[in-house]
């Protein structure tokens, strides 16, 4: 009784802790005329913060200003250039409001809407005796260089990657997609962060009832921090317990425009360089934009080299125990006793032989990514080669389940989107102890299991294992089949699409 009080008292504490860091919802206020009252609320409005600069200027008309912005965001060339000069040069005759309203300013009228402004970089212009106040666009950009994403690199191709930066993203795709039906919605979701979103599509081309879906779900999203596009992804899942990915994230340009081509819908978070591809199918996962700048039969070669690689990731550590625990008279009989030499010395039953081996290899790949890039080398060479080796020597661990378990890595690395890798590494564990229950009726069983889970699951509402549940031959050849470009096949759905959105 007296543990569980304990824990209620530290339920308590961390209630009151959430509730102490929770934010004031700022009120309105509107410009007043009395200058040292708008000048009193915007510093108590950000607690006396000290990259709060607030500098007095006068103008030679004798007209007193307040200049206030942030010292962290303002980009301070853009400043001197754009305000202090134009005041400075203003003469007697001229009026403040025309000089201004010529620059790229807002005249506001409620002062609480330019704490915004204030946040997003831009300075604030208080007036003395008038009832409004100026915000100027002085926001410094901080941007990196446009490069090609470390994780998804093409032989041929565009190279471009996105960064994080919102307008930038947003400009690569329309440098890809010259046309008037590419459409953005914004939206800010976040209450502490007020992160800016934005949904791309392509009138015509993308199904308005999935466009209506994705701004329903994204409009119900309320939390306090949008840092990432994961916290959207999985608001925006149909299934969040499902083992398989039900979007892409990528951080190409190119990849992201054929995508709008194809009738899907992008989300980007400002501040964040990946995008999210929306709804897809569970073959999404294995194109390649190498698969279009190749021919089409080696396109088509290294796709289907991409789904033998993903079954043989989830399935050949569970094989190798099936055989080893229940089938070993389907072992040719040449290699019978070079298995049996491995295998007869090991403590332990080879479940526990493939779990050990897998774990480790997760902790090399987790240390591997984590530490700076030449001591992740170091790493992945002790761990792979000194560890394995030494672990053989030692009796622990087979040599043929070395074997498996790197055949196994490098299967899961073959397909090109992160995220179904990782569910991969997860979907063979499964496999692994069903293997070891039932041998390879367990195998059948578990993966019988994934394939009904697949035909059911959804992305936004649409078929996750199209085009073969449903079945539809034009799609399998849309998807799946890498075609040649001179051959167009045209899909029934978009047809229907395009015809709606015409009549509409």
């Amino acid at each position: 009784m007296s543990l569980f009080n304990i824990f209620n008292k530290n339920n308590k504490r961390k209630e009151q802790n959430q509730q102490m860091i929770e934010p004031p919802d700022i009120p309105t206020f509107p410009v007043s005329i009395n200058m040292e009252e708008n000048r009193k609320y915007i510093k108590e409005t950000f607690h006396y913060t000290e990259d709060l600069i607030e500098k007095k200027l006068t103008t030679q008309s004798g007209k007193t200003l307040y200049l206030i912005y942030f010292d962290s965001s303002t980009d301070k060339k853009k400043l001197e250039s754009s305000v202090f000069n134009r005041i400075y040069e203003l003469k007697k005759d001229q009026s403040l409001d025309r000089a201004f309203e010529e620059l790229d300013s807002v005249k506001l009228f409620v002062l609480s809407d330019g704490i915004d402004e204030l946040l997003a970089g831009k300075s604030l212009l208080l007036i003395q005796d008038t009832g409004y106040c100026y915000a100027v666009g002085t926001t410094e950009l901080i941007q990196r260089e446009i490069s090609e994403p470390e994780n998804e690199k093409v032989i041929r191709g565009n190279h471009d990657g996105f960064i994080e930066h919102l307008s930038t993203n947003i400009q690569l795709v329309r440098e890809i997609i010259n046309h008037p039906s590419l459409v953005v919605r914004y939206n800010t979701i976040g209450e502490v962060t007020k992160t800016k979103t934005a949904i791309l599509y392509m009138e015509g081309r993308c199904d308005p009832q999935v466009i209506e879906e994705v701004q329903r779900r994204l409009s119900k999203i309320k939390v306090d921090k949008m840092i990432t596009p994961g916290i959207i992804e999985e608001y925006l899942e149909d299934n969040i317990y499902s083992m398989f990915p039900q979007f892409i994230s990528t951080e190409r340009a190119d990849r992201s425009a054929i995508n709008l081509i194809d009738g899907r819908i992008i989300v980007l978070v400002d501040g964040d360089p990946t995008a999210l591809l929306l709804p897809i199918t569970f073959f999404s996962f294995f194109q390649s934009g190498d698969d279009y700048n190749t021919r089409w039969l080696a396109g088509n070669f290294y796709r289907m080299i991409r789904v033998i690689s993903f079954l043989l990731a989830v399935t050949l550590p569970g094989v190798y125990i099936s055989v080893i625990t229940f089938h070993y008279e389907i072992i040719p009989f040449g290699m019978t006793f070079v298995i049996k030499d491995a295998v007869e010395h090991i403590p332990y039953p080879p479940l526990l032989e493939a779990f050990f081996m897998e774990l480790t290899l997760e902790l090399i790949r987790e240390a591997g990514i984590r530490l700076p890039a030449p001591i992740g080398q170091t790493i992945g060479i002790v761990g792979g080669l000194v560890i394995g080796d030494a672990v053989v020597n030692a009796g622990f661990v087979s040599s043929i389940m070395i074997i498996v378990v790197a055949l196994t890595a490098i299967a899961s690395f073959v397909v090109p989107i992160h995220e179904m890798s990782v569910a991969i590494r997860i979907l063979r564990f499964p496999v692994m102890i069903m293997a070891a229950l039932l041998g390879f009726v367990g195998i059948v069983f578990c993966l019988t299991i994934y394939l009904i889970h697949l035909c059911k699951l959804t992305s936004i509402g649409q078929p996750y294992f199209y085009p073969f549940a449903p079945f539809s031959f034009k799609g399998l050849l849309n998807r799946f089949i890498r075609i040649p470009h001179t051959i167009e096949i045209k899909d029934s759905e978009k047809d229907n699409q395009n015809k709606k959105s015409s009549s509409s």
